[in-house]
């Protein structure tokens, strides 16, 4: 298949990196499946129902503003049909209730930050909302908007 070829990249799309893996019931804190935002203008997520089904779990989107030491639940969410200035912002970073998955995909948009910024998944237990899932878990994609149309570097 022939390359795309582009007359500007005023705002390349990375390729996808993962932030939780499919039936990784408590996914990692370790950084390994934590991303590098910085100078991206914004994000999209996907949360993808392609594991097993799942029970009792909940997915936080995270971000590091110090380098991986520190987590936030993101205060920006948005599902995607949502307004940019009048949408309702996704509670505590959350993407999705305890255990529902999206009947295929949800696709969210978040950012822009200011200064040095990071994005993980919180599916552990952790102090930012996220939960262990009991059984099965989908795929947490994450796709930069304006800093690289290569891939993401992970923070680890």
């Amino acid at each position: 298949m022939t390359a795309i070829a582009r007359r500007s990249m005023r705002a390349p799309i990375s390729i996808a990196a993962t932030l939780a893996t499919a039936d990784d019931l408590d996914g990692t804190t370790d950084n390994t499946q934590a991303f590098v935002l910085t100078g991206a203008s914004r994000a999209i997520v996907i949360q993808h129902n392609n594991g097993t089904a799942g029970t009792a779990g909940i997915d936080v989107i995270e971000y590091s503003f110090d380098g991986g030491s520190n987590w936030s639940a993101a205060d920006d969410l948005l599902l995607s049909s949502a307004n940019d200035v009048s949408g309702t912002i996704a509670a505590s970073g959350a993407l999705n209730a305890a255990g529902v998955e999206p009947v295929n995909v949800a696709v969210y948009k978040c950012g822009p930050w200011k200064g040095p910024v990071a994005i993980r998944c919180g599916r552990k237990t952790t102090d930012t909302g996220g939960t262990t899932w009991v059984t099965g878990s989908p795929t947490v994609l994450v796709m930069a908007v304006g800093l690289t149309s290569g891939a993401l570097t992970a923070l680890a």
